[in-house]
């Protein structure tokens, strides 16, 4: 009888987890780190591997940024969010670390050395900045009638090089390539990036504990296997 239950013990400890579709909610096209088009980019690509680890498929629901939190437990979960969201919830490892910066022309000579030289200028940032800037930033610019945020990060860029911006908030990966993108005006003023933010960190938020402790494995492997540094370098360089 021992002998039995010693096998049944060892075949339920050794059955693989069962593998899921799991779909996540992802804010609209934000290049590098998710590329709508082609459902690519090094964060999707960063999850959907890491997910793949443990048999799990990915799928991106793309909605517009702002109804990640409203929407995300009607899937499994969203992507590109932490708990400056205000969710309480199941909360992955660190994904991705966007770096954001204040970007002006050099020959505006603009000084940006705090987020407080920010009050009296005209700067467009990315949509929900205030959300995950923090609180100081959101103070500053709140009491900022010149202050605005773009969801389509590819106008900030045309902005700033037009003059109709003093700065733009944007993270260097994301400005980099949209700027690449835009022909229709010229592009090659040199930039200040003003250091004024900490690195703002990602994660993937699931409503399935389990599924989070899978993703946080595989997403630790991709790091150990030096694949994580791999797909990181194939979108930047």
């Amino acid at each position: 009888m021992k002998r039995l239950f010693l096998v049944f013990f060892i075949l339920t400890m050794t059955v693989p987890a069962i593998a899921k579709d799991i779909t996540l909610i992802a804010g609209l096209s934000l290049p590098p780190y998710i590329i709508q088009e082609s459902d690519k980019g090094m964060e999707h690509d960063v999850i959907k591997e890491a997910l793949a680890t443990k048999g799990h498929t990915l799928k991106l629901k793309y909605v517009p940024f702002a109804r990640v939190v409203a929407d995300y437990d009607k899937y499994d979960g969203a992507i590109t969010i932490n708990e400056s969201s205000g969710i309480i919830g199941n909360y992955s490892d660190v994904v991705m670390v966007y770096r954001n910066f204040a970007i002006s022309l050099k020959d505006n000579e603009i000084k940006i050395n705090s987020v407080e030289d920010l009050k009296d200028k005209t700067i467009v940032a990315f949509q929900n900045a205030t959300k995950y800037l923090g609180p100081r930033y959101a103070k500053i610019v709140e009491e900022n009638p010149k202050y605005s945020e773009q969801a389509k990060q590819v106008l900030q860029v045309k902005m700033l090089y037009s003059g109709r911006a003093t700065a733009i908030i944007s993270d260097i990966n994301i400005f980099n390539f949209y700027k690449k993108m835009v022909k229709d005006m010229d592009t090659s003023a040199t930039i200040v990036l003003h250091k004024i933010f900490k690195g703002t960190s990602y994660k993937v938020l699931f409503n399935d504990a389990a599924i989070r402790d899978d993703f946080n494995a595989g997403l630790s492997q991709l790091k150990t296997s030096g694949r994580y540094e791999q797909i990181i370098r194939s979108y930047i360089q």
